[in-house]
Parts: structure tokens; sequence; C-alpha cells
């Protein structure tokens, strides 16, 4: 399978603080059709699977209004102008969010999250996370309550749709296995 031709111009709306960007294809059959895709083009965003040194995974327990419901989540978001690069992103947004300092990161992976997003998400795993004096420093509109979980809770959550990125759990998963056995 050879990938669609593109063809431009394409069109972009901003709805709140979503973009909607209008893609036209070329496809193989000849056809012409339009789809319409989710974040600005080239969109970068992070997120981090946090360990405390005794191996509590901390999550960000935020409402979601998509499905109206309380998830335990990654601490993240999108990488910004300031960010030297994708860890720099995934230090600051666990330290916004949380107040949780990383030790050491490591780098787990790119997801995209569906089909029609533009977005790529590189997902982290951080360890030795400490409180740091400056606590969490979040955003307007942001409301997160900081909660430090089992792994065996963590990966429960990811099986019964408790929580969103489901794909660094994946890419986690043994990794975390290994941390609960020495736990």
């Amino acid at each position: 399978m050879k990938p669609w031709k593109r063809i431009e111009p394409t069109k972009v709306d901003k709805i709140g603080w979503r973009t909607i960007v209008t893609k036209t294809f070329e496809m193989p059959d000849g056809q012409v059709a339009e789809f319409q895709t989710i974040g600005g083009e080239g969109r970068h965003c992070i997120a981090a699977i946090a360990l405390t040194p005794d191996n509590q995974v901390i999550v960000a327990r935020q409402f979601r209004p998509g499905p109206e419901k309380i998830f335990d989540e990654l601490p993240g978001g999108g990488v910004e102008a300031l960010d030297t690069d994708y860890e720099t992103a995934a230090r600051r947004e666990l330290l916004e969010e949380t107040g949780y300092e990383a030790g050491v990161i490591d780098f787990l992976g790119d997801v995209y999250k569906d089909a029609n997003t533009n977005t790529t998400w590189h997902y982290f795993v951080a360890r030795d996370c400490t409180p740091h004096a400056r606590g969490q420093q979040l955003d307007d509109n942001e409301h997160v309550e900081v909660r430090l979980i089992t792994i065996d809770q963590f990966l429960k959550n990811a099986r019964n749709g408790r929580m969103t990125d489901i794909g660094a759990v994946f890419l986690a998963y043994e990794r975390l296995l290994k941390l609960k056995e020495i736990s």
C-alpha cells in the first residue's frame, strides 16, 4: 500500500481551543475525498508514568467533560516553545500538574491516539519522583487531585477504563511488572 496523495489547500478551523484540520487526498482509485482531523499539524504532547522511590504511581485525578467521568491520568500535556526537548516537557508537566520532580526519566515510545489526530504523543517513565517545595502550578481551568496508587491499581485502572493514555501503559507494562516485584 502507498500513502495517499495529499492535495492542497488545507483548511484550518478553530473551535474554542481545539483545531480541526480538513485535509484533501486523492485515493488509490482516483477519487478525491476530504477528511477532518483533530489538532494542529505537527503538534506534540507528552505524558509520564511517574513513580515515587517506593514505586507508588503518581496520578493526576481529573474530571473529563467528554465522558463526564473522573479519571486517574498520567501527568502530561502539550510541548511548549520553552521546552528544549520532549524530556524537558515531561519534567515540566509532571512538576506543574502534580508538584513532583522526576529523578530518572526514560523514554518509552511514541503513540498516535487514533487515526484522525495529528498529534504525536511521547511517553516516558519517571522514577524516584519526590515532592517539590513549590507544589502544583496548575493552569486556569485545571483542577487536579494528586493521588498515589499501587502499580496493581494503576494496571487495574487501565484494564477497567478508569484512565486515559492506555498506550503508555502498554509500552511500560513489562517494566512496571518488574518494578512491582521489587517493591
